[in-house]
């Protein structure tokens, strides 16, 4: 009897991962990176660092329209503990064909002006991720965000609709079944438009805002930023400039405009190079003006899955402060993607 019950089970296991091969497919890609990265002036501690990341994505057919889940897993190196890991972002999209795509984003950035925040061609990190320098904009991006996007004439449209958030620089989010509750004091919407009216060339607009909720609020203005980009590839050189824009938040408030002019070169089939310059003013509405002005310089070279990399950036005037420290960041990567 308990040999018929194994077969029994057995059968039934089996038929249930085939119902479940032929409704869903699942995919899982990977990385491992470990990196040596040091700020000038700053308190370094041990330089090395690592991390790892898995991705999941399941689709599945849903009456002639695809349904998609991606789900993001990483961890910041799991020196002590299993309980490291993190469920950094996730996304549900269902494709509608010629209608568009829809979806609830988590994190990934899936919908509007995060799409579009700096498309400069890097070899690797984008050069202000580091420094503290900042794009300009304000809230592009974030989580438990609704979004739609879809193909019109060669052109794409993304928009992202945040329904609430809290008042501070993380959009915050709610787990299932959950709301931002009370302190929900800010909404807003943002868009982005993107498509290559000539070969080799690609262009893009975009821009949001983030409307303060709460009368209370006396002392704060809407967020709105906007940015527009253009890229050209001739060959293994790619030209790009991007401006960006961005006003609000407190009464007297401090306003930026940004410029970013990058170019890259692939040398060969592995190794490549760029060179970025991002000039961010801070337009002061009391006061002298402050450009606070970033460089870098990046360098990939990919053999199969793995990859090194190099980033250094320099950025003076921090904070739109001229009498801030030049900060400056170097980092190089051994990257393996699986």
């Amino acid at each position: 009897m308990n040999n018929l019950k194994k077969v029994g089970l057995s059968a039934l296991a089996g038929s249930l991962v085939a119902f479940s091969a032929n409704a869903v497919e699942v995919t899982v890609t990977g990385k491992t990176e470990v990196t040596y990265s040091g700020t000038t002036d700053g308190v370094n501690g041990n330089k090395f660092g690592g991390g790892n990341a898995l991705t999941f994505s399941g689709s599945g057919d849903m009456n002639g329209m695809t349904a998609t889940y991606t789900a993001v897993i990483g961890d910041g190196g799991q020196a002590n503990s299993n309980n490291s890991e993190t469920f950094a972002s996730s996304s549900l999209m269902l494709d509608m064909g010629d209608m568009g795509t829809i979806g609830f984003d988590q994190g990934v950035g899936e919908f509007g002006v995060g799409t579009i925040d700096d498309k400069m061609p890097y070899a690797y990190e984008e050069i202000w991720t580091y420094t503290g320098a900042s794009n300009g904009l304000r809230a592009a991006g974030g989580t438990n965000v609704v979004g739609y996007k879809n193909t019109f004439a060669g052109y794409t449209l993304s928009i992202e609709l945040d329904p609430g958030h809290t008042d501070n620089s993380s959009k915050g989010g709610s787990g299932d079944g959950g709301n931002t509750g009370a302190g929900t004091l800010d909404s807003g919407y943002n868009w982005a438009v993107t498509g290559s009216p000539l070969d080799g060339l690609s262009v893009g607009f975009g821009h949001g805002k983030e409307e303060k909720k709460d009368a209370s609020q006396t002392n704060e203005q809407d967020n709105t930023y906007t940015t527009a980009y253009a890229t050209y590839a001739v060959g293994g050189l790619t030209l790009g400039y991007q401006m960006s824009e961005g006003n609000g938040g407190s009464v007297a408030a401090v306003g930026n405009i940004v410029d970013i002019y990058g170019a890259s070169f692939a040398v060969n089939d592995s190794l490549s190079v760029s060179v970025t310059q991002m000039d961010n003013e801070f337009d002061k509405p009391s006061g002298v003006n402050v450009t606070e002005e970033t460089s870098g310089i990046g360098i990939s070279y990919t053999m199969g899955s793995a990859s090194v990399r190099m980033l250094r950036a320099e950025t003076d005037n921090l904070g739109g402060a001229s009498t801030a420290k030049s900060v400056e960041h170097t980092e190089i990567s051994l990257l393996l993607a699986f």
